[in-house]
């Protein structure tokens, strides 16, 4: 084919490819989806975009959700993203503005209609708010819990109830129990079904007898306590700023904001929809988009997520679980051939990023993960269950339990940052994982993986990597563990055929070993670990390996190939403060290693050098090559292109004396007046340009004047009559 020919097709393949705008604040009356008549929804462009088209979205907040019609094709992607670099954000959220004053510094309003029952919030000023409980949580921290402890006399517990002498007596049925067990491995929620006043009984459905609930269970005495709680979902609990909840009989919110003032004056919006995004479809691109208080859901294939923010994408409660995970998560993927990238992920009760197990060849790189699991449950911000996944150049922080977990078949995790974990619970690690004792291939190598500390009142079972019960397969190279407050590597039963290679482990708790495992009976026989090779590791002086069950205790050194791993009474690297794991001399670790073929490849010197890092070879860094950073989840009223057309200034003035407002706007709108407790006193359409508000029938006082366009509150004024 000659170069003309080529040129000429590529033109007449563009020729098909249209492109639409979306601007909330349109003001045309006849939607094209040009730049001059643009479409006031995603989703109007969304039902008519074909292979290769591009909808670019203009300034604003869209409360809908971006679902395309149709796929697109390898090379003709059908693409969203944003105008100019506008700020555009997608939120599963609706705006409540009737606020009243109920009693004290809490106010209701009514006629609110939430739907998502256990996905239900409310969010002020865009943040997350707490639902009504008790005790409160006073350092406003999603993860310390502020629980008390279970009563752990006789009859006052039960794998059906629990009890304690400073449960307030509220009507409790129907609210939520959260129990974190003794154990400190993980929580469950219960709705309460009644309570008994006298005996301060909280009720609720019998446990299983499996596991979870088979370890994690009043009935089970650990560390002196049966575990902890605390109760919600009570209007008679709603007592502290922040708190809020949801009458479903009389369809009526109630809030405290986090000033004790009135909502009105801040920004109050509740969960409407659960996904921000429905990626059913192949080849669909969205990219420079923020989402809030949703999350996009991939079940399609060859779809991209690039440049994207989302912020609270999976604020829920699990009431009811049947087990000690959750299918939610601000980003699930089940499709084939995915990929996200350059993204951030801010906060969530449940998963970041949940590639599930239907999913195949997904990729995550160069994409920070932060602030999930605040339930304290087996939820991570990362968890990769579907086969051939690829996890590389990621920040992954913050999670009341593990951080990441990866179970997928001939998966991969590199260069990845990975960091506090176990703020709420213990018997996990940073990276964490159960198998079935059939090797599964899976690499992780060149990762960081440290800061695992638990709570102080659990036993300080928080570990750097940890391959539980029946785990096979795993490869671990070339990682740094450190700063964790039990083993650097823990192994637990049956434990088997995992290769151990290159790693640096330093102060990995306090007389801890740096090997750790648990080898309990099973069916009468004692099961262990073995057949696992471990070459070329590092560490601080410590105990080897240490495998126990009770007053058993043995070394297991002896059932797996352990050679070649050294010790150090001083820290062989250039600094550890610094983070800087390179070796400090050309004599203690380097050409001291042994060859491991497709692991030690490309080495300099005579032999590979011991732990992380080869000397003189550039000092590679794991994680996200870019800084993150939070925004402004309100969006400016500027806008780049056709300004005159959508601008939606608003000019508000105020004659005191004559009781008259001034009021400029550059599109129809309407007004609202409310007294300083929040009640609704007057409302008045606008017509675009200089309307004037007078009411002499106000009394002195403060008053607070709002402006919307009928979705988005464009300016609120407080004003003195």
């Amino acid at each position: 084919m000659n170069k003309l020919l080529i040129v000429s097709t590529l033109v007449c393949s563009n020729l098909f490819a249209a492109t639409y705008h979306v601007d909330k604040n349109s003001v045309s009356e006849t939607e094209t989806g040009t730049i001059l008549a643009p479409f006031k929804s995603i989703q109007k462009a969304s039902q008519i975009m074909i292979a290769g088209d591009v909808c670019y979205i203009h300034e604003g907040i869209y409360r809908e959700t971006i679902n395309p019609a149709n796929s697109g094709s390898a090379g003709k992607y059908i693409t969203y993203t944003s105008y100019n670099n506008d700020k555009v954000i997608v939120t599963g959220t609706e705006l409540v503005t009737n606020w009243e004053l109920y009693k004290g510094s809490i106010y209701k309003a009514t006629n609110i209609f939430l739907t998502r029952g256990k996905g239900n919030m409310l969010y002020y000023n865009s943040d997350a708010q707490q639902l009504a409980r008790w005790p409160n949580n006073t350092d406003n921290n999603p993860y310390t819990f502020d629980m008390l402890p279970i009563s752990t006399t006789a009859a006052s517990y039960s794998d059906s109830t629990i009890s304690n002498s400073r449960i307030p007596a509220y009507n409790w049925q129907g609210g939520t129990i959260f129990y974190l067990g003794a154990h400190g491995g993980c929580s469950w929620q219960r709705t309460i079904t009644s309570y008994n006043s006298s005996r301060q009984l909280i009720y609720f459905r019998k446990l299983e007898s499996k596991w979870p609930f088979s370890t994690h269970t009043p009935t089970r005495y650990e560390n002196g306590n049966r575990g902890s709680f605390y109760l919600m979902d009570k209007l008679e609990a709603l007592d502290y700023p922040g708190e809020w909840y949801y009458d479903n009989t009389t369809k009526t919110l109630y809030f405290y904001a986090p000033d004790g003032s009135n909502p009105v004056f801040g920004k109050v919006e509740v969960a409407t929809r659960e996904n921000a995004v429905i990626l059913s479809k192949n080849y669909v691109e969205i990219s420079n988009i923020n989402f809030h208080a949703a999350n996009i859901d991939i079940s399609g294939s060859y779809n991209k997520i690039n440049n994207v923010r989302i912020k609270h994408g999976s604020e829920t409660l699990e009431t009811e679980a049947a087990g000690a995970t959750s299918n939610y998560a601000a980003i699930y993927i089940s499709g084939d051939y995915n990929t996200i990238d350059h993204c951030f992920l801010d906060k969530g009760a449940a998963n970041g990023i949940l590639n599930s197990g239907n999913a195949d060849n997904t990729t995550i790189t160069n994409t920070y993960v932060a602030n999930f699991n605040t339930l304290g449950m087996h939820i991570s911000p990362l968890i990769s269950t579907g086969k051939n996944a690829k996890i590389l150049n990621c920040t992954f922080d913050n999670s009341a339990r593990d951080v990441t977990r990866i179970s997928g078949a001939n998966s991969e995790m590199g260069y990845c940052d990975v960091s506090h974990g176990l703020l709420s619970c213990q018997d996990g690690g940073l990276f964490y994982i159960t198998g079935n004792s059939t090797p599964i291939n899976i690499t992780l190598h060149h990762n960081w993986f440290h800061e695992a500390y638990s709570p102080a009142s659990l036993e300080g079972r928080a570990t750097g990597v940890y391959l539980d019960n029946n785990s096979a397969g795993y490869i671990v190279h070339h990682n740094v563990v450190w700063n964790t407050q039990w083993a650097g590597l823990h192994f637990n039963w049956n434990a088997v055929y995992n290769e151990i290679y290159n790693n640096s482990f330093w102060n990995v708790g306090n007389n801890e070993p740096l090997i750790s495992s648990w080898v309990p009976l099973q069916n009468g026989v004692r099961t262990n670990v073995a057949n696992n090779k471990l070459y070329n590791n590092i560490s601080d002086v410590r105990v080897w390996w240490e495998s126990s069950d009770n007053t058993y205790t043995t070394d297991e050194m002896t059932d797996n190939d352990f050679r070649n791993n050294f010790q150090f009474q001083n820290s062989p690297f250039v600094s550890v403060a610094n983070k800087n794991f390179m070796p400090a001399d050309p004599i203690t670790l380097v050409d001291k290693g042994i060859e491991v073929n497709g692991i030690t490849n490309g080495f300099s010197g005579l032999k590979p050098d011991l732990g992380a890092y080869e000397y003189g070879q550039p000092y590679w860094v794991p994680g996200i090559d870019w800084t993150p950073s939070t925004f402004d989840w309100d969006v400016s009223t500027s806008v780049g292109v056709n300004k005159l057309l959508h601008n939606q200034d608003v000019s508000i003035k105020c004659n005191a004396v004559q009781k008259r407002l001034e009021i400029n706007v550059l599109n129809r709108c309407v007004c609202r007046i409310f007294s300083a407790t929040g009640k609704l006193l007057a409302e008045q359409q606008l017509e675009k340009g200089v309307n004037h508000f007078s009411n002499t029938n106000f009394p002195k006082g403060i008053y607070v004047v709002s402006v919307s366009d009928g979705n988005e509150l464009l300016e609120r004024k407080k004003i003195v009559f």
